[in-house]
């Protein structure tokens, strides 16, 4: 499940490079490769896919995007930055530091990390602790889990398929991908210094 999240959130950087929204650099390369990167990118994604159960999810999403107005979340702002700068850019130039430290969002973060990819390694792998015994087993993931990844890698492929498709674009938010779209070409500009796109 969560490798079917990766497989859809690479299908979107391999967009965005067919797009020439991202250049193809050797550093972006190993983002399409990096699980830590294809997490940050599914975390945009579901921004962009803008799923909701109940009205009341609705309406709050509605009210928060009219607050936001042209801005993004700060959580997908930090995924957006957090992959440009903190990923392809210190693989691209890593002598570098910030000024001051940026105020990412404490999700980001954890993706950034590889939270979900240790979560992944453990709904597929034992683990077996510093002393040898036993620490965890596939076990541990449970059925209500299971069912929401099932859930959002339906979503992310869904999302991916819709990109390369000439009919009308379902599937994803309009607006909220447009912002997004023109955070990425903010971020990825030729010669251009660190942009923020988070509020």
């Amino acid at each position: 499940m969560i490798i079917a999240q990766e497989e859809a959130a690479k299908a979107f950087l391999l967009y965005l490079i067919s797009e020439e929204i991202v250049p193809l650099t050797a550093a972006v390369r190993r983002a399409i490769n990096d699980h830590a990167c294809k997490h940050l990118v599914g975390m945009i994604m579901d921004y962009m896919i803008m799923h909701w159960e109940e009205i009341e999810e609705l309406n709050a999403i509605i009210n928060r995007d009219f607050e936001l107005g042209n801005n993004l979340p700060n959580d997908v702002g930090s995924a957006l930055e957090i992959l440009r700068y903190e990923k392809i850019g210190r693989w691209t130039v890593n002598n570098w530091v910030w000024a001051e430290d940026p105020a990412y969002d404490r999700e980001a973060l954890k993706l950034a990390d590889g939270k979900r990819d240790r979560r992944k390694q453990d709904a597929l792998y034992v683990r077996i602790g510093a002393d040898g015994q036993l620490a965890s087993t596939p076990a541990v993931i449970t059925q209500t889990e299971v069912a929401t990844e099932l859930e959002r890698a339906s979503r992310y492929i869904n999302f991916a398929e819709a990109l390369t498709t000439a009919e009308e674009r379902h599937g994803f938010n309009k607006d909220r991908f447009e912002k997004v779209m023109a955070a990425l070409k903010l971020l990825f500009k030729p010669n251009e210094g660190a942009a923020s796109v988070a509020p």
